[in-house]
């Protein structure tokens, strides 16, 4: 029977300061799905202790280019920590990280449980059971040197390479169509450095959510009231450097700032 918990202390240790990983160990490594979900519930135990209990998801690979930048063909989720979801403006070190990937996206406050039911949850069910949406940063990091090329088990096992979630403004102001047709601009010390909207997410913001309801469901779990979810990256995903200061624009929804250190 496959033990997770080595791989996932494996993974621990690789967390600044220590060493990025080349690859996981041939005795150690999933090498389905549900092992690599595995691995990610032990880590994300192990990582509780210093960043708080989770608190939400991050849903990643819901946009083709991401997809084909991690060389994978389907979307993956890992956890958010209540110590880890922060408000904008903030501050990042670059030398805590391995990695600085930048990923502006669209978060989502649940205000109703999402549980198992007789047929999908589709993106209209999902849009209904959203309170609150706002503007996010979500800051991916990869704990393997070999990154983007850490394959979907890598990604899965590594609590879907997420490290910090930055929102801002909730607001419960909104409708399904304006988010869809939501925007972002991601300017670097005054720069413009991408762009992207909210359809580059597959079925927009509330098709990912629906993914993930489904998803959830099919391993005997459930989205609750209050979770946080971010729904994926609306342009490219950015390598951030030290000295950089970060502003996503987001037209009506607002702004993210996000200095890295």
């Amino acid at each position: 029977m496959f033990d997770p918990q080595p791989m996932a202390e494996r993974l621990l240790s690789a967390h600044r300061p220590g060493d990025a990983l080349a690859g996981m160990p041939d005795h150690m490594s999933p090498t389905t799905v549900l092992e690599a979900y595995a691995v990610q519930d032990a880590l994300v135990t192990l990582l509780a202790t210093k960043h708080g209990e989770p608190a939400g998801y991050k849903i990643g690979c819901t946009n083709a280019g991401a997809r084909a930048l991690l060389q994978v063909d389907h979307p993956f989720m890992g956890r958010c920590f209540k110590n880890g979801i922060v408000s904008s403006p903030a501050q990042i070190q670059a030398s805590e990280m391995h990695m600085t990937g930048i990923e502006p996206e669209i978060a989502l406050r649940m205000g109703a449980d999402m549980p198992t039911k007789t047929t999908p949850w589709n993106t209209q069910d999902a849009a209904e059971h959203v309170a609150q949406v706002m503007p996010a940063i979500e800051v991916v990091e990869s704990r393997f040197s070999t990154w983007p090329a850490v394959g979907p088990l890598g990604a899965i096992a590594d609590n879907g390479v997420h490290r910090v979630l930055i929102v801002g403004r909730a607001t419960s102001d909104w409708t399904r169509e304006s988010l869809d047709q939501a925007s972002v601009l991601l300017q670097s010390n005054g720069i413009e450095v991408d762009s992207g909207t909210a359809d580059n997410v597959d079925g927009g913001p509330f098709g990912a959510l629906a993914w993930l309801a489904n998803h959830l469901n099919n391993r005997g779990r459930q989205l609750q009231t209050g979770d946080i979810v971010t729904t994926g990256v609306m342009c490219k995903i950015y390598n951030g450097h030290a000295g950089e200061q970060l502003i996503a624009h987001y037209g009506d929804l607002g702004e993210i700032q996000l200095a890295i250190e």
